[in-house]
């Protein structure tokens, strides 16, 4: 389980194409190009509030232009890991702690102090690493949103464990706020359980002082 974890000098826009050239699909070019789009982009939105007249000319004005700059590498590295916006996708538990982190840190009020932790056991299948991974954005995004409401402290812990020609189970807890009855489903959640749905699987919330929210996607062909 990895603890603490730190977002400083993301590096999101750095530019990790081959330099040589290399035969690919369609679909290959068209996530290089998008890539490439989506650098370039955000390099120049960077570049336009570094250098806007007058911003930074008082405290006010460069604290606003740090948090804008902050806040854009974080959504890009939350889009890194959930599709390889700006550049191609890392392993999955590479993935699944970058998600997890960054949108943490993205989401949490300045006072805030979250600890996030993910624990990742066996080989989560290719064809269900982008529905885990779409699920833990809603599920986490769900824990910092309405869990860690009003709380200086707070806990989030993300477990995915794969059985091996079984089934995928993705836990996401939190020691926040928790709920009383059935929780009212608003888009996140809904989100997340049509992404279940599309495999079979299900997905089921509890609370016992914290909130429990589990994914479970059966593997394909059992």
């Amino acid at each position: 389980m990895k603890e603490g974890m730190s977002f400083a000098g993301i590096d999101f826009l750095v530019d990790d194409t081959p330099t040589t050239t290399r035969i690919g699909t369609d679909e290959d070019i068209d996530l290089r190009q998008l890539r490439h789009h989506t650098k370039n982009a955000l390099q120049r939105i960077m570049g336009l509030i570094a250098h806007a007249p007058g911003l930074c000319d008082t405290p006010e004005g460069a604290a606003m232009a740090r948090q804008l700059e902050r806040r854009i590498q974080l959504s890009a590295a939350i889009s890194d890991a959930l599709f390889g916006l700006t550049h191609a996708p890392e392993a999955m538990t590479d993935r699944l702690r970058s998600l997890c982190g960054h949108l943490t840190e993205l989401m949490r009020e300045p006072e805030q102090v979250i600890q996030v932790g993910v624990c990742v056991r066996g080989d989560c299948p290719t064809e269900l690493r982008e529905t885990v991974l779409r699920v833990a954005h809603e599920l986490v995004g769900n824990a910092v949103k309405h869990g860690m409401r009003r709380r200086h402290r707070g806990r989030i812990a993300i477990r995915l464990h794969t059985e091996r020609n079984r089934h995928t189970r993705l836990i996401v807890t939190d020691d926040g706020n928790g709920f009383h009855g059935r929780p009212k489903p608003g888009e996140g959640l809904s989100l997340a359980q049509l992404l279940a749905n599309q495999h079979g699987g299900s997905l089921t919330l509890s609370s016992d002082g914290r909130t429990i929210a589990v994914l479970d996607l059966p593997h394909a062909g059992l």
